[in-house]
């Protein structure tokens, strides 16, 4: 007999009223019915895994005809086909939990591991599901993301997208140095700002608004230009600097800083309808910035957004581009641009690359 459960069960139940059926003595049988991937988000109290295409086999063997089963998924799609099925053959008795496992998480209700366990808390499991079910991340790499630090090496065209991306994607700490203000120039192409903030400091707008996306991780704001000074804290205090500098002495600055302390660079540039995108880690037998450019150009060499103009996509592209390495990095996952160049031309909808050896004679690589 199964004492306070109702007969007939109905055909949905919210996450409370299994809640307080799982808190008392008339205990339903839970099944989850997702994929073994999707464990990582972990699983409700007691439950038992049968991804749905095996529950027309084995549901005779997990509970009998009569017995109440809870049935549920993520998001309670699946698990309402499987109550149809099973109504259909003789369990007139089961239940979906509407919303399912992610109305479980919302709710702060209590869960057990699946897959894997680790450290993750039910907010963390809600906000990047889609990472946890990758398996190339998982719970240890949203864990690894979350451990990790990346500057922002200026708040422009190019650190705006890849900082919105890096917030996104859980990257525990980023701090953003630039030291100029919003103009209304700006507002074209650098997505983290708002007609409202011309005047304020860009990394302090910036980081307000990456903090506001995900108050979960730690944004610092550096309203200073990076110089001789600086560079080298700056660069010891994370994992992977993302260069999206506007001016030439600031990237060498930085290339030779990381090469210094082996850190890589994640460099990116625009031009009208062009960029670029490639990865400076010379401490994995990576070119640095000086194997492509051995001279430092003359400021003025080469026009400036400002003279030569850019399309307001174009920063977007580079710099989600830039945010995909930089995670990468992070995971240690995959194949980064370690010694190639990516080519980007709007015009044509191509992508090329070229080859960037590290030069033997380069002083800073050897």
């Amino acid at each position: 007999m199964h004492l306070n459960l109702p007969d007939p069960m109905p055909i949905e139940v919210d996450h409370d009223q299994v809640a307080g059926w799982l808190a008392g003595e008339a205990v339903p049988r839970v099944v989850d019915v997702r994929e073994t991937s999707e464990l990582v988000t972990g699983i409700l109290p007691g439950a038992h895994h049968v991804p749905l295409v095996q529950l027309p086999q084995k549901a005779s063997q997990l509970f009998e005809k009569d017995a109440p089963v809870v049935i549920y998924c993520q998001k309670g799609i699946r698990s309402a086909e499987a109550v149809d099925w099973l109504r259909e053959h003789g369990w007139g008795r089961c239940t979906s939990l509407r919303g399912g496992f992610e109305a479980w998480l919302q709710a702060e209700l209590p869960v057990e591991p699946g897959t894997e366990g680790g450290n993750l808390n039910a907010s963390d499991r809600i906000r990047y599901a889609r990472h946890l079910t990758i398996p190339q991340v998982g719970v240890e790499g949203q864990e690894r993301l979350l451990a990790g630090s990346v500057l922002l090496v200026g708040g422009g065209g190019l650190g705006c997208p890849a900082g919105l991306y890096l917030a996104a994607a859980g990257v525990g700490k980023i701090t953003i140095a630039d030291d100029d203000v919003v103009e209304a120039s700006n507002l074209q192409r650098q997505v983290l700002y708002r007609t409202s903030e011309i005047g304020e400091s860009k990394a302090v707008a910036a980081a307000r608004t990456l903090k506001a996306l995900n108050p979960g991780i730690e944004i610092e704001a550096l309203p200073e230009r990076v110089v001789e000074s600086n560079v080298d804290d700056f660069v010891s205090a994370h994992d992977v600097i993302l260069d999206g500098a506007d001016n030439f002495n600031t990237r060498f600055l930085i290339n030779d800083a990381c090469v210094k302390q082996g850190v890589p660079t994640v460099h990116g540039s625009v031009y009208r309808f062009e960029g670029q995108v490639t990865v400076f880690d010379p401490a994995h037998s990576g070119p640095c910035l000086r194997c492509l450019h051995p001279v430092t150009p003359a400021e003025g060499s080469c026009a400036s957004c400002a003279e030569a103009g850019v399309l307001g996509v174009i920063p977007g592209i580079v710099g989600t581009i830039q945010a995909a390495e930089t995670i990468k990095l992070l995971l240690g996952i995959g194949t980064v641009l370690r010694g190639r160049l990516l080519l980007i031309d709007a015009m044509d909808a191509s992508f090329r690359e070229i080859e960037i050896p590290v030069r033997a004679d380069c002083p800073h690589c050897k």
